[in-house]
């Protein structure tokens, strides 16, 4: 008979301790100028027993930064299981574009890593796993839904051609998804808020957790009792914050972030106080697949020099695979992982950012029993829908240079995705 779930918790400052560059805004240059708001990494470590003495460990990460590296993580992944014997990992991102670079897979344009802040994150990620595995004990789980209205489709036609701009009529994901682990003695210990919506409500050259790191200190003050919370990101990479003015996106400052941040802390705390939907317990377990995504086409050499004294993006764009030729591939492997935390609860994370059409896909298919996360345990770039290939903008080709990609995706991916969701979900009739 399985044991009940155990949870262990820490939460650990992760700022960096001397200005380094921030990522993911090409406009800011040279390393960060203040810190508006610390970063964190929060750690949750289950277990779950069979009564034979076997046990089954998941370590869950959720950071302040952009993104895990995919090179960071074939680092570190072996080393974690390897070391603690977890036979899961998922180091997710909230995706904070005021945090640094942690990968050295993308142009410089993107934001540059510092070997020496990974080192001390890397450190400071062990000391977080080790202070979390001495606070594991049994904790039921439930969970609540509510609404926040802090993003907006950043896709939109004009003139015949697909921008960067506010689409009111498109489609976003307002829906925020509580889920609450009491210890048996009744108080909480932790708190998973799921959410969809870019952390750009900033783009000023100041370290910041923004909207979503905001939400989660104010909740954790809230809340008191060392509670630990996390934030997960859903398939935001179309969605951004609802920023306005004369039908054009600005850019807001750590008001705004703030503003939004409290939105959604008021939100959560409000479904926290009304009564919630108990998750009965299931196997604690996971399984993996990971399908290769092709492109359009794989540039030649010969045409990546003819580019590389350009000094734009596709510029720094050739250089970069003319430097790292063994990225010319046809594919990329995309890997998503499902994780059942409960009988009708299971997280499915993506290596990518994932337009917010395949977060519908995915509750859809499980009637919303899981909940889709991006930006876990790596990252190749944006991963558009057919419809969006055909129809261009920053998601399927102004972005592909940024990220290093040989040239936007092949029409199938979406099928492919499809397809691989049907096997890990297991409800291939409600996919499409």
């Amino acid at each position: 008979m399985k044991s009940p779930l155990k949870l262990g918790s820490a939460k650990v400052d992760i700022t960096p301790t001397k200005p380094v560059p921030l990522a993911g805004f090409a406009h800011r240059t040279g390393p960060f100028e203040l810190i508006a708001h610390p970063l964190y990494v929060r750690i949750h470590c289950l277990e779950q027993s069979d009564g034979s003495g076997s046990k089954t460990t998941v370590l869950l990460v959720s950071a302040d930064l952009i993104w895990w590296g995919t090179d960071l993580v074939k680092k570190l992944t072996p080393q974690l299981k390897k070391r603690y014997g977890f036979q899961t990992v998922l180091l997710h991102a909230t995706h904070t574009h005021s945090g640094p670079q942690t990968s050295d897979c993308f142009t410089d344009a993107l934001g540059k890593s510092d070997p020496d802040y990974l080192e001390e994150l890397e450190h400071r990620l062990l000391q977080g796993i080790e202070q979390s595995l001495q606070t594991m004990e049994p904790v039921t789980m439930e969970r609540g839904v509510g609404q926040c209205l802090i993003g907006v489709n950043r896709r939109k036609e004009i003139d015949g051609h697909i921008e960067m701009a506010p689409n009111v009529k498109g489609p976003v994901d307002p829906e925020v998804t509580v889920i609450r682990f009491h210890s048996l003695s009744g108080w909480t210990k932790g708190l998973f808020v799921h959410y969809t919506c870019h952390p750009t409500t900033t783009g000023d050259n100041e370290i910041s957790s923004e909207y979503c790191g905001v939400a989660l200190d104010r909740i954790e003050q809230s809340l008191g009792s060392n509670v630990v919370g996390a934030f997960l990101q859903g398939c935001c990479g179309d969605i951004r914050p609802e920023l306005v003015n004369d039908d054009e996106f600005y850019r807001g400052h750590r008001m705004e972030v703030e503003r939004f941040g409290s939105w959604l802390s008021e939100e959560v705390l409000r479904i926290n106080s009304m009564p919630m939907d108990e998750l009965p317990s299931a196997d604690l377990q996971s399984k993996t697949l990971v399908v290769p995504l092709p492109f359009q086409s794989v540039p030649s050499l010969n045409e990546l020099k003819e580019q590389a004294d350009q000094t734009d993006i596709y510029g720094e764009w050739a250089r970069l695979l003319l430097h790292q030729p063994e990225r010319l591939q046809e594919s990329i492997p995309l890997e998503i992982t499902r994780l059942d935390l409960a009988e009708e609860l299971s997280l499915v994370a993506f290596n990518a950012e994932m337009v917010v059409d395949y977060g519908f896909l995915v509750k859809k298919a499980s009637q919303g029993k899981v909940l889709p996360l991006g930006y876990t345990n790596g990252m190749i770039g944006y991963v558009p829908t057919v419809t969006q290939l055909v129809q261009g903008g920053y998601e399927s080709q102004g972005s592909v240079p940024y990220f290093a990609l040989p040239s936007p995706f092949a029409s199938q991916v979406e099928s492919i995705i499809c397809s691989a969701l049907s096997q890990v979900i297991g409800k291939e009739e409600n996919i499409r």
